[in-house]
């Protein structure tokens, strides 16, 4: 809160500043170039002319990769964020369906253990060490099969 009341103070003192007639020009002036003056006269040389070409070549091309970001990665970006929302949504949905971890069979080619971990048995383990092998909404384990 504190960070947002000094930041609009801030911007108060220049705003003033900003709309000064100067600046303004300065701005206007850049962002509405063209390809720059026509040259004649000793100016008017087969380097200037290529620069002038490059130039030309660089604003419109900076100006397609300016339309290929806003109309076509955009819309990708949202489309793809939607479809992956959905899927996550009907994995999980598929695994309410399933019956409880407790009645589920285990296959013996699940959990593994040749030897201990070193930082446990590798099932669930003390609360200050963490396993990032072990999550209960999908892991289980019959230790009364065994």
């Amino acid at each position: 809160m504190l960070g947002q009341r000094s930041l609009v103070r801030a911007s108060q003192r220049i705003s003033p500043q900003v709309r000064s007639p100067a600046i303004r020009s300065s701005f206007q002036r850049r962002l509405a170039h063209d390809s720059g003056p026509e040259l004649s006269g000793p100016a008017d040389n087969a380097f200037n002319r290529e620069r002038q070409a490059v130039k030309a070549h660089a604003a419109a091309t900076s100006d397609t990769w300016r339309k290929l970001s806003i109309y076509v990665v955009i819309p990708c970006l949202i489309i793809g964020s939607v479809n992956a929302y959905n899927l996550w949504t009907e994995h999980w949905e598929h695994w309410e369906h399933l019956p409880p971890l407790d009645d589920r069979p285990e296959y013996p080619y699940q959990n593994l253990r040749v030897k201990k971990y070193p930082w446990g048995d590798g099932d669930k383990v003390s609360e200050p060490v963490r396993c990032v092998c072990w999550n209960d909404k999908v892991n289980y384990h019959k230790k009364d099969e065994e």
